[in-house]
């Protein structure tokens, strides 16, 4: 179902039902990182009534929405491991050279979407966002009118494909509200102001962030901020301090575009989750930045399309979570959103 402004969420809210509501982000193949995650939170019995994800992270929350188990965790993980899923959402410098041409011809993307709805295909039963055993909220950006839209229903496969469609990697792709849709992060990555609206006020809202980059930390609490105290509520080491990777650099013309769209991407979010981090129902898990400051991540991805690190970041988000569990992290007070400057 949908509705005439892009902004809103395209269904009425979830129910009056106390439950978890887990916020998947996008984030490349730190994905990976985040499927680690999910399997310590189902193998400790913390599973989602409801699911809201963006891009990488509306992949894993299809996946794993199926059937939110410790099984379902981790055929996740043999997901992210198969040669297949990698092949896929890493496509090789032969593939990129044979996408050239059809960049020529149509101008609009350099890689086919076939082989990703392939996967998904293969992958998912559900052919209906709204078929799925858990709720599930997809987040994708309308290229005609600039604003992030939230999907509760619609074919799955083209709704996933839309929220993972980066530009200029892969073709907008034209849903049921007649509109253009592509990458949900390129103004709403960590949708986690779309889950707080479909909340209830007793629910607690799980936060995953798999920015390389987070988004979702607030200073003095979180590894990759100003003056870090604490790894979103693990304890880190002064002789490990966080400092997001740089992408080698290339002067390939793709490889410039991306990097750029990654750093314009990472403050549009900032921004959009600013205000929605102050809610006492949200918890942020630990990300990237905590799990390396914290010691449970031995090598850095070098980008968000690295995918050689996948069995390290898998073990990292296993680990980080686990700690941020044993330490009370579902109990404990949430961090108190810093104060907004006004300017004059």
């Amino acid at each position: 179902m949908f509705t005439r402004t892009c902004s809103r969420v395209h269904s009425a809210k979830w129910g009056a039902a106390v439950g978890y509501v887990f916020v998947l982000g996008g984030g490349g193949a730190i994905g990976a990182y985040q499927a680690g995650a999910l399997q310590t939170l189902a193998e400790a019995g913390v599973t989602p009534a409801s699911l809201v994800g963006c891009s990488v992270g509306a992949l894993n929350a299809a996946y794993f929405g199926a059937n939110p188990s410790p099984e379902r965790a981790r055929a996740l993980i043999h997901f992210w491991q198969a040669e297949a899923t990698r092949a896929v959402l890493s496509p090789s410098l032969l593939d990129r050279f044979r996408g050239a041409p059809a960049v020529l011809r149509r101008g609009d993307a350099l890689l086919d979407q076939r082989p990703l709805r392939d996967l998904l295909n293969r992958s998912l039963e559900a052919h209906d966002l709204s078929e799925l055993a858990v709720p599930l909220t997809v987040t994708t950006t309308c290229l005609d009118c600039g604003e992030a839209v939230h999907h509760t229903s619609g074919p799955l496969a083209d709704i996933l494909i839309a929220s993972c469609s980066l530009p200029g990697l892969l073709s907008p792709v034209r849903l049921a509200d007649g509109h253009q849709h592509v990458d949900g992060g390129v103004v709403c990555g960590v949708p986690v102001q779309a889950a707080l609206d479909g909340a209830g006020p007793d629910d607690v809202v799980l936060v995953l962030d798999a920015g390389l980059a987070p988004v979702t930390g607030l200073p003095g609490r979180c590894a990759a901020g100003p003056d870090p105290q604490s790894g979103c509520g693990l304890p880190i080491h002064p002789e490990l301090p966080y400092t997001a990777p740089v992408e080698r650099a290339s002067a390939r013309v793709l490889d410039v575009v991306l990097r750029s769209f990654t750093v314009a991407r990472a403050v549009a979010n900032r921004a959009a989750v600013r205000d929605a981090l102050g809610d006492p129902r949200v918890r942020v898990l630990p990300h990237l930045a905590d799990a390396w400051s914290a010691g449970h991540l031995r090598t850095m991805p070098t980008g968000p399309r690295d995918f050689s690190r996948t069995g390290d970041l898998m073990d990292a988000g296993r680990a980080a979570t686990a700690a941020w569990l044993t330490r009370g992290g579902l109990t404990s007070a949430p961090a108190e959103a810093p104060a907004r400057r006004h300017l004059p």
